[in-house]
C-alpha cells in the first residue's frame, strides 16, 4: 500500500511541533490512527528514519529527531549520488553556491571586522601552503568559504552553506586534480580576500560568481559533464 505510507509518512508531520526527543506513538497507536497494517506503519516509520526525522531504539520506542547540519549534508550528498552526478545536479548545486555565497562575499565586505578578516587571510595562507596536499589544500579551500559566511554575522547564511560542506568538498577534491584549476583558484581566493579588505561588496560578489563558475566549468571537466556559463 504504498499510498497509506505516503500518507502517513506525510501526515506523521505535524507530530514533529513535539519537541526533539519526544517519544513517537506506537506502531500498533498509528495503525489504528490510520487505519493500516502494522507493516505498513513499520514502512512509513523506516523511511522517516532514512529522513532523519525519527530514531528509533531497541526496546524503548521510536523518537522524534529533528533533521539537523550533518543530516543535510548527507541528504545533499545522496541526491548527488542518486542523480548520478549529471550536469543538470551540477548546475543546481552551483545556482544555489552562486546565490548563498555571492551574498555571502558581498556582506562581508560590508560587515566583517578586523579579526573576521583576519581568520579569511588565515584560510587564504593555509591554501597557499597546502597547495602541494589535496586534504590539506580541501579542508583550508572549505574554510576559507566558511570563514567568508561567518565574516557577514548572520548565523542564517553560515546555517545555510554548512549543509553543503560534504558536496562542496568533493567538488574542490575533483577540480584540484587540474593544476591550472589550483592556480586559478588561489587567485580568485586573493581577488575575494581583497575586495573583502576594502570593504568593496560588487566585486567580492563579482569575484566569488566568477570563482564559482570557474570551479563549476573544472568540476564538469574532470567528470566529463557539459558545462554552461
Amino acid at each position: 500500500m504504498p499510498g497509506s505510507t505516503a500518507t502517513i509518512s506525510g501526515s506523521g508531520a505535524s507530530l514533529f511541533s513535539r519537541a526533539s526527543g519526544a517519544r513517537f506513538p506506537s506502531e500498533e497507536a498509528l495503525a489504528k490512527q490510520f487505519g493500516v497494517s502494522r507493516p505498513v506503519v513499520r514502512e512509513a516509520l523506516a523511511r522517516l528514519r532514512d529522513r532523519g526525522l525519527v530514531r528509533t531504539i531497541s526496546g524503548r520506542g521510536t523518537y522524534v529527531e529533528h533533521a539537523n547540519t550533518a543530516y543535510l549534508s548527507e541528504a545533499f550528498l545522496r541526491h548527488l549520488h542518486r542523480a548520478k552526478l549529471d550536469s543538470e545536479s551540477v548546475r543546481n548545486l552551483y545556482e544555489a553556491r552562486i546565490a548563498i555565497e555571492g551574498t555571502t562575499a558581498r556582506l562581508a565586505a560590508a560587515r566583517s571586522g578586523t579579526e573576521d578578516r583576519r581568520q579569511v587571510r588565515r584560510c587564504l595562507d593555509e591554501m597557499v601552503e597546502a597547495r602541494s596536499d589535496t586534504r590539506r589544500w580541501t579542508a583550508a579551500d572549505m574554510q576559507f568559504h566558511l570563514a567568508v559566511a561567518a565574516a557577514t554575522h548572520n548565523p542564517f547564511l553560515l546555517a545555510l552553506l554548512d549543509p553543503l560542506g560534504k558536496a562542496i568538498e568533493r567538488t574542490i577534491r575533483e577540480s584540484y586534480r587540474t593544476p591550472e584549476a589550483v592556480e586559478r583558484a588561489l587567485k580568485a581566493h586573493d581577488a575575494i580576500f581583497l575586495a573583502i579588505g576594502r570593504g568593496d561588496g560588487e566585486v567580492a560578489e563579482e569575484a566569488m560568481r566568477q570563482h564559482l563558475l570557474d570551479s563549476q566549468r573544472y568540476f564538469s571537466e574532470q567528470l566529463a559533464l557539459p558545462s554552461k556559463r
